[in-house]
């Protein structure tokens, strides 16, 4: 492929005696990787269910290589939320914040949502989420993905970095900041970011990354770590942001990450040694695309510590009590296992979220989206079903990978009524929930929502 002349320059000087096996690599097309949904499933079972053998991502507990010639997106379990498809590199920044079970993270630019479903994973559903992006045209992806993974521990806001700051505070063990930037290292995977790159885009993102960074300090409780990463290869954007923040942020240190074979040291700028400890992922040295990763911890206040006040958000009686009946026509569950949870009602949509300071900042998903209270009646989400394991259904359709009714039920089309059933009806694949029908008569009218649906 034809890669800028300006940008091959800047890589020279870079790798020094590697360039010429660095060139050599976009001769060839990029890996291509999947992770297990662990929130659903775990990756022994998956394995087991899907008889395939596949490549393990060496960084990457959950992490696995595919070839083109296995089409994992058209497979039923793809639908099912059993799987996310990632490119292999963009699996490591995750793995380096090392986030624990129960804690509170914050995913600060977060869309299309493959770092979110993989620490939602992580921190279970004692854990809690905030998954925000700026750009209100990728929220809907990011809104999708949650959902169709059945993850309830999110939390989904659409706000400007210093917004959140201002209603959160210092809140949040972990923070993600997997920045927006010039995207060199996806050059091979996407050619046409090639094409578009100029020499001054490196300065135009420089500005917008130490905008984000800016804010992270006020929303960090002290021993708490943020990771910083880019899919760039620019110095500026990479070391020299995080000397830049360490300059103007005397209460932080660099975090050792273990580093993989093939995995780089970070370069050294203006004799700051401690950027070596950051990581870049080349890729001639490894398989998968370029990265860089950063690990910083706070090891003392800053000054401005608070955490915003809890605020309580009433949900009429009535509205529960329509939810609790269809609960015990429908499932066999108790809903108050989510003992860190409340009820939230944003218009007629009935929420299982969490409290916040949502008087300032408005939550685009809060939590789990249990459906609709309209006209005295509750009308369930795609969401709700995507989230429950198949013993927890009274009612359900339970297809195999390969019978002929559940293709047609991916594909959005009116199946037969062949259990003679009655009103809502769970769809599930072997075992794991898809979707939603509703059976009237002869026929199940097909409510897996149209943005999820095979093509």
């Amino acid at each position: 492929m034809n890669l800028p002349e300006e940008f091959l320059s800047k890589m020279k000087e870079i790798l020094k005696d590697e360039f010429e096996d660095f060139v050599k690599v976009y001769d060839f097309d990029s890996y291509k990787g999947f992770r297990v949904n662990t929130a659903k499933v775990s990756v022994d079972e998956f394995m087991k269910r899907i008889g395939i053998e596949f490549e393990k991502v060496p960084w990457c507990e959950d992490g696995f290589y595919i070839n083109d010639e296995i089409r994992l997106s058209k497979h039923p379990y793809y639908f099912a939320g059993l799987i996310y498809i990632q490119e292999p590199s963009a699996m490591f920044p995750v793995e380096a914040l090392d986030v624990k079970e129960g804690e509170k993270v914050l995913d600060l630019c977060a869309a299309p949502g493959g770092k979110t479903i993989q620490i939602a994973a992580k921190i279970g559903p004692n854990g809690m989420l905030v998954s925000n992006d700026v750009k209100p045209t990728r929220i809907k992806a990011l809104v999708k993905n949650v959902e169709n993974l059945g993850l309830t521990n999110v939390v989904i806001l659409n706000n400007k970095p210093k917004e959140i700051a201002e209603s959160y505070g210092a809140y949040f063990d972990k923070i993600l900041v997997d920045a927006p930037c010039s995207g060199e290292g996806m050059f091979r995977k996407d050619p046409t970011s090639a094409k578009k790159w100029t020499s001054n885009h490196p300065q135009k993102y420089v500005n917008l990354q130490r905008s984000i960074m800016t804010e992270v300090d006020e929303l960090l409780k002290v021993g708490g770590e943020i990771v910083y990463s880019t899919c760039t290869f620019e110095p500026e954007e990479n070391e020299g942001i995080i000397d830049w923040f360490l300059k103007k942020h005397k209460n932080y240190e660099v975090v050792e990450i273990k580093k993989y074979p093939g995995f780089s040291d970070g370069l050294e700028i203006n004799g700051n040694l401690e950027l070596k400890k950051t990581v870049r992922i080349y890729p001639h040295k490894v398989k998968g695309e370029g990265h860089f990763v950063c690990k910083l911890k706070k090891v003392k206040e800053s000054g401005n510590e608070w955490v915003f006040e809890p605020k309580r958000y009433q949900v009429d009686k009535s509205d529960l009590e329509i939810f609790e009946k269809f609960c015990q026509k429908h499932f066999d569950i108790d809903f108050k296992m989510f003992e860190n949870r409340v009820f939230y009602k944003k218009a007629d949509k009935l929420y299982l979220g969490y409290e916040g300071p949502f008087d300032k900042i408005t939550p685009i998903r809060n939590g789990l989206l249990l459906g609709e209270v309209y006209k005295g009646r509750f009308y369930p989400s795609a969401h709700l079903i995507s989230s429950l394991k198949f013993e927890n259904l009274k009612k359900a359709i339970n297809f195999s990978v390969n019978d002929e009714r559940l293709i047609r039920y991916l594909k959005g089309e009116t199946i037969e009524n062949v259990e003679n059933l009655k009103g809502f009806v769970a769809v599930c694949v072997d075992g794991f929930t898809l979707g939603w029908g509703k059976a009237e008569g002869h026929i199940i009218k097909n409510y897996f929502p149209r943005g999820w649906r095979l093509e």
